[in-house]
């Protein structure tokens, strides 16, 4: 049997669900590489910067980013304060990304995903 134990755990996509995933992995003591297609964190968000969200900043921060952003200095935004998708990026999904490092690859489409061992691929092209 082989062993997977020295690579990352590699998240798809640098947007909200990806980034708090990634935090967590990292709060966990695990290594993720984050895998974005677009050129910065938050790319489809970025799409729709100038609608508000419906959802409060309390609602929208995920714990486990806010513990790996504390010690850059980040300040949270006012918890009752409904963001756009602009401020959403710019203050929360991109400093988690810079936080992050080279841990996040802007660039990098994933085309498909397939387990050694199996016959079922999961290919975005099929």
């Amino acid at each position: 049997m082989t062993t997977t134990a020295h690579l990352p755990v590699v998240v798809i996509g640098a947007g909200p669900t990806g980034l708090a995933a990634a935090a967590h992995l990292v709060g966990r003591g695990l290594v993720p590489l984050v895998l974005e297609a677009g050129p910065a964190a938050g790319s489809a968000v970025r799409e729709w910067a100038h609608v508000r969200l419906f959802s409060p900043w309390a609602e929208v921060l995920d714990p486990a980013a806010e513990k790996l952003l504390a010690p850059t200095g980040w300040t949270r935004p006012d918890p009752a304060a409904y963001p756009s998708g602009g401020d959403w990026a710019e203050r929360y999904l991109q400093p988690l990304a810079d936080v992050l490092g080279d841990r996040v690859r802007l660039g990098a489409r994933v085309t498909g995903v397939s387990r050694a061992g199996r016959d079922r691929i999961v290919d975005a092209d099929r």
